[in-house]
């Protein structure tokens, strides 16, 4: 999918006598988006966008190398500069000092210096563009897409996917973190986010005042004759479209919320820095208990590491993995500013969502099942949420109210639609794969944002899984025949029945799943192939997502003859 990316000049720190004004160029191909105020704690905004410039620029897909040649060589270079060192050191020294004896720097020695600066990013960016156009497969390994940044009446964010697409990033500033008078335009739009700008934000210091700019003043002239002006055309893979909406979808899924101390949190981090493992597994397993604290050990070393936070909130013990830890190094430089860290682990093997609080501000980090797992292929969390089947309309005057009103609470888009649970978690669901929405896990609130001008298509998503295809047919051909149906404490219900995914087939295949009260799997098993193999890990497989199916519809109260129009 083809993105025009237009901006006036670049983003940049600008001086301006004792204080500093941090500029953002935004994309004028999109709406007009604007904001200008004083920031109170650039210190802590300083930190906080730094960390996701880390989530930028991160990729930890593992990457096998030939050293042979390496090794042959450094061993050569290191002979040679010993040589040179033994021969030659002591007299470029006395040459040296003899040379500028008595001299004092030149006078125009800042300006050379800028001027020279000025001269390589110019020419680097003229190579990015150039890469762009003739070698766009490279462009996009090399150069990460800009983030995308969100104006709202209570807060501004930022958001971006890593380049290795196995980690979302996204930096909340409240408008309490913002002095003075305000002058903003609410909606979204991309920014440019240059390797220069992480240079900039290091010069951001807490006894000058700053400013955050998303500069209004490229809508204003005419851009087009301005010397400044630059247009790129980048074709987003679709991989990294559809990881901003399953992302968004993810957040609003049924999770397990732990609270995790900062000492818990540093010493995970200094652990995994200090010791490399060389054998699995690489895992850390969450031991949550209802009562207590949770509890992290960290494998293969059998590390265990106590929390000091809440207390768990469950139904029952429980364990769960979650791989890919090392990407956790980006919150490292938020710890010593941070107040708390709290997690949504959706289950083993799947994503979590972890989110620093940094007290007016807060940031967001998504990390998919494992590294080399991303978010559009191995989690499949559609499949997640199969059962949540949409109600279009319901989804049409949600997004209506929200790109009016930019943020709205679960009850309250249940009274303005007035359907049933399920059809609404599945509505919301429907608007974060198109990327119109996400979840505000601080808030719990869902904000309206448009990760492109217009709703992501099924021709750039891809088409659904074929589990999920399955599952589906075998759902609207009558396949499910409920074995056995049990009510469970805590408002859960036990379901075992056989599913016949192929018509003509007399004998289905045994599956059994436990539901909690939003429908969502508790715990479930199936005798075949694709449970066997993977689990829950890449969703469930198309016999558990007919039960499920089966399941809503009775809660949803549709009958068989209004299957077909399930799509």
């Amino acid at each position: 999918m083809n993105l025009d990316l237009k901006y006036l000049g670049a983003s940049g720190v600008a001086q301006r006598g004792s204080s500093a004004a941090l500029s953002f160029q935004p994309n004028l191909a999109r709406q007009k988006v604007f904001f200008d105020q004083g920031l109170k704690n650039p210190l802590r905004f300083r930190e906080a966008i730094s960390a996701l410039h880390d989530v930028v620029i991160g990729d930890f897909r593992f990457k096998r190398r030939d050293k042979t040649l390496y090794a042959a060589w450094k061993a050569e270079q290191d002979r040679q500069e010993s040589e040179l060192r033994s021969a030659i050191f002591d007299t470029e020294k006395r040459k040296a000092v003899e040379a500028i004896k008595g001299e004092v720097p030149p006078p125009n020695l800042d300006r050379d210096f800028r001027r020279m600066h000025d001269l390589y990013w110019t020419a680097r960016r003229q190579w990015a563009n150039e890469l762009a156009r003739n070698d766009p497969e490279m462009f996009r390994a090399l150069v990460p897409c800009d983030p995308v940044v969100t104006v709202a009446p209570d807060t501004v964010f930022f958001e971006c996917f890593a380049k290795d697409e196995s980690s979302y990033g996204c930096l909340f500033v409240d408008r309490d973190a913002f002095s003075g008078s305000s002058s903003s335009g609410f909606g979204t739009t991309n920014v440019d986010y240059s390797v220069a700008l992480y240079d900039h934000f290091q010069t951001l210091r807490t006894y000058r005042e700053t400013r955050l700019l998303v500069d209004p003043s490229g809508f204003e002239v005419k851009v087009e004759s301005a010397g400044s002006y630059r247009e790129e055309k980048i074709d987003l893979p679709p991989s990294w479209l559809k990881g901003f909406g399953q992302l968004s979808a993810a957040m609003a899924l049924p999770s397990r919320e732990l609270e995790l101390s900062i000492d818990a949190v540093y010493s995970l981090i200094a652990h995994l820095k200090r010791n490399r493992e060389k054998t699995g597994p690489r895992s850390i397993n969450f031991e949550l208990v209802p009562g207590k604290p949770a509890a992290m050990v960290v494998q293969p070393w059998g590390v265990r590491i106590e929390s000091h936070g809440r207390p768990f909130v469950g139904e029952k013990p429980e364990t769960i993995k979650v791989w890919g830890r090392r990407r956790l190094s980006v919150l490292a430089r938020l710890l010593p500013i941070a107040e708390k860290v709290t997690v949504q682990l959706l289950g083993s093997g799947l994503p979590s969502i972890w989110t620093v609080h940094l007290g007016d501000m807060r940031f967001v980090l998504g990390l998919s099942g494992w590294t080399t797992n991303d978010w559009t292929s191995g989690s499949n969390l559609e499949l997640l949420a199969g059962a949540f089947v949409p109600e279009l309309r319901a989804a049409a005057t949600i997004r209506a109210h929200l790109a009016q009103h930019h943020v709205a609470t679960l009850d309250s888009l249940s009274r303005l639609v007035e359907v049933s649970r399920p059809a609404l978690i599945g509505s919301l669901h429907h608007l974060g794969q198109q990327g119109q929405v996400i979840f505000d896990f601080a808030t719990k609130q869902y904000r309206f944002r448009e990760v492109m001008p217009a709703p992501l298509s099924e021709s750039v998503l891809g088409p659904p899984s074929p589990e999920l295809t399955a599952g589906m047919a075998a759902y609207k051909r009558g396949g499910v025949t409920v074995e056995r149906q049990e009510l469970l404490p805590h408002a859960r219900q036990l379901v075992i029945a056989r599913v016949r995914t192929e018509s003509g087939t007399r004998e289905g295949v045994r599956c059994e799943a436990v539901f909690d009260g939003d429908g969502a799997y508790s715990k479930a098993t199936c005798g075949c192939d694709h449970f066997r193999q993977f689990r829950l890990r890449k969703g469930p497989c198309r016999h558990l997502i007919a039960l499920k199916l089966f399941e809503s519809a009775e809660i949803l109260g549709i009958d068989s003859a209004k299957r077909e129009l399930l799509h």
